[in-house]
């Protein structure tokens, strides 16, 4: 991609990437990593004297029925259910076609997160607790 100047990389991170969550942790640690390295990749290719034409793309879905999630946890499944790996592709795909940076599935979710980070922590967790999306412990 370096030597053509063209092309586009597409990261999957999660929700998981976005929000800590109790029960994932080592699974939050590795979506954060992935949007870490999204976030520095394309800063890195900004300040290419080359003027890179190398899009990013980070994709941040909720859940997807893959089987990962033994014990899915989800308040309001109309609200935030479990995506179908076709659904989750197709946005994938949609979002790289179109050449949006950050991309949460379903669409929203990253405005939900950035609204409650202004909020204070105590506001911020009383919602987190009412919306209660995750998975239950293998261990109780």
């Amino acid at each position: 991609m370096m030597e053509k100047n063209r092309g586009h990389i597409v990261g999957i991170s999660s929700m998981a990437g976005i929000v800590g969550l109790p029960n994932l942790v080592p699974y939050c640690a590795s979506k954060f990593a992935v949007r870490g390295l999204m976030e520095a990749l394309a800063e890195e290719l900004r300040e290419d004297a080359r003027n890179s034409k190398i899009k990013f793309t980070s994709i941040f879905p909720f859940m997807v029925d893959t089987g990962l999630c033994k014990n899915p946890k989800i308040k309001f499944p109309s609200l935030l259910g479990l995506l179908s790996p076709k659904d989750a592709a197709s946005h994938i795909i949609r979002a790289q076609r179109r050449g949006e940076s950050q991309v949460a599935v379903p669409n929203g979710l990253l405005h939900v997160n950035n609204f409650c980070r202004l909020m204070p922590l105590k506001v911020a967790r009383i919602l987190k607790d009412f919306l209660d999306s995750g998975v239950d412990s293998d261990l109780l």
